[in-house]
């Protein structure tokens, strides 16, 4: 039996689902329960918290709560209402009743109280009392979850906004004349504008997110971007002026545009971006999916800056980048060496990485740095509906394993989108090539860029790849005449250029 000389271990459990409700917050909920707990003289051990959650879930902290008492840390377990414990319904009834018995059985009894129901596990008509509550709570919280659901679905028929307004965003009143509507906010807009066009310009968006914080651009609902936030952000269809919702009976949780009649995106509201923008973003941020990942050891680093770019004057072959010799202060020094097979090559190219890797970057600066850098794009005709008619193909297929879906109209949707995609693959796709100048020097785009960036400005800098010649014996500098490097500024041959341009003519 527990020793009644010593007081009760009480854990006070409380519970919001919404942060703004003054009249069961959180505070008001642990005064009164510390006034209980004074009265009835129980010494509390801990005040678990799940603040912003909701009833009808599993939560770890309530779990936690059942589990001290279970494994004999605590004696008590106090709560405001019964509804903040739970609206699982007899569900959690089972879980706690258990718990209960289980303490009486091992002669430790234990204590479960719900303070505004006046319910006390002590008493002999508990388990009811609290089945009944329950069961209530539960009902409650389904009706208010179908009339929330019923009240969202009516909204998005009118095309009127509810819940979250998106970055970029700003409500107004509806053009009905009921209701709210989305309309594009100024000052979140330019740094939509902002964060586009350098994702779009090659940056990633870990240095998007850095360069944004220095501007002072900051996001609405964080103090700081980070690459995380920024990337959800510019993936959103909301910026394409699609309005999104999760369809009922997916459990992805992803949201998904209306679609029209043809079964195509709505756009509903201005949007901030095109649809070719989109599919850039999305493949630019594929691109850098590692921003995030921090290299261990043991696991290979990623490629140096000449990497690809050099080659073994004896063999010809390929150099790579790799360890060196270890120095006096236990640093490793790196090298780029000939990637020969063992014998295949009579004397290998080696030389210090850092060394060369300076040298380039400085001729590059100073032959190409005031130079514009031009971009070369290919865009092919039809693309952009193609890939939109691909993913309303998706969209429907998705919709159609709802519960309450209407599969005679999806499937007359699916019919319709299968057939405009058959006609749009007979379409030629005419590849057009054009020059879009970016509005950086190579010297502001150096700064700008990352390391596979870098890589890529030298790499089009160049004719071909870098010679290296074997090192003069003893020589721990840079020796220049060691390179031999094909900038495509120095040494035109002009008969060529011109033959060249004649033909293009």
């Amino acid at each position: 039996m527990t020793d009644s000389r010593k007081p009760l271990r009480a854990v006070l459990y409380l519970r919001l689902s919404v942060t703004t409700d003054e009249s069961t917050s959180i505070v008001r909920q642990e005064k009164d329960l510390r006034d209980l707990a004074d009265r009835e003289g129980w010494e509390v051990v801990q005040v678990l918290t799940d603040d912003g959650l909701s009833g009808g879930k599993r939560r770890a902290k309530a779990d936690r709560a059942l589990e001290m008492l279970r494994d004999g840390h605590a004696d008590v377990i106090a709560v405001w209402k019964f509804d903040r414990w739970s609206r699982q319904g007899v569900r959690a009834v089972a879980d706690l009743v258990e718990t209960i018995d289980g303490r009486e059985a091992s002669g430790r009894p234990a204590l479960f109280v719900a303070m505004g129901d006046g319910i006390r596990s002590d008493a002999q008509t508990w388990r009811m009392h609290v089945s009944l509550i329950a069961e209530v709570g539960r009902m409650e919280r389904e009706n208010v979850a179908t009339r929330v659901a019923s009240a969202r679905a009516h909204l998005r028929q009118q095309r009127k906004h509810s819940g979250r307004v998106p970055y970029g965003y700003r409500t107004c009143p509806h053009p009905s004349g009921q209701g709210r509507g989305l309309e594009i906010d100024p000052h979140e807009s330019k740094i939509v504008r902002r964060a586009v066009d350098m994702v779009l310009a090659g940056h990633s968006p870990y240095l998007t997110a850095k360069k944004l914080n220095e501007e002072g651009l900051t996001p609405r609902t964080a103090p700081l971007w980070n690459a995380s936030l920024l990337a959800d952000m510019l993936r959103r269809d909301s910026l394409l002026g699609y309005m999104t919702h999760r369809i009922r009976g997916d459990n992805t949780r992803t949201y998904r545009p209306l679609l029209d009649e043809n079964g195509l995106p709505e756009q509903v509201w201005p949007p901030l971006i095109t649809p070719d923008e989109a599919r850039a973003l999305r493949a630019g941020i594929s691109a850098n999916s590692k921003w995030g990942v921090v290299t261990r050891a043991g696991i290979k680093r990623g490629k140096r800056l000449l990497s690809g770019l050099l080659v073994c004057a004896t063999c010809g072959g390929s150099m790579r980048a790799g360890q060196g010799d270890t120095l006096a202060d236990g640093s490793v020094t790196n090298r780029y060496v000939c990637g020969a097979a063992p014998g295949a090559c009579k004397a290998k190219v080696s030389v210090t990485a850092h060394l060369i890797e300076d040298h380039v970057v400085a001729e590059f600066l100073a032959l190409a740095g005031h130079f514009q850098v031009i971009e070369y794009r290919e865009t092919s005709r039809d693309t952009g509906e193609l890939a939109e008619v691909e993913h309303a193909i998706t969209e429907t297929a998705a919709q159609m394993t709802a519960p309450d879906a209407n599969i005679v109209a999806l499937v007359d949707r699916l019919t319709k989108l299968r057939a405009r995609r058959e006609f749009l693959e007979t379409v030629p796709a005419e590849p057009v090539v054009e020059q879009v100048e970016t509005g950086q020097t190579f010297a502001e785009a150096w700064e700008a860029r990352e390391l596979p960036g870098r890589r890529a400005l030298l790499a089009g800098a160049l004719t071909g790849s870098i010679v290296v010649k074997p090192a003069i014996r003893g020589s721990k500098k840079m020796d220049v005449r060691r390179l031999e490097i094909p900038w495509r500024w120095v040494d035109i041959d002009v008969d060529y250029e011109l033959a060249d341009a004649a033909r293009a003519d």
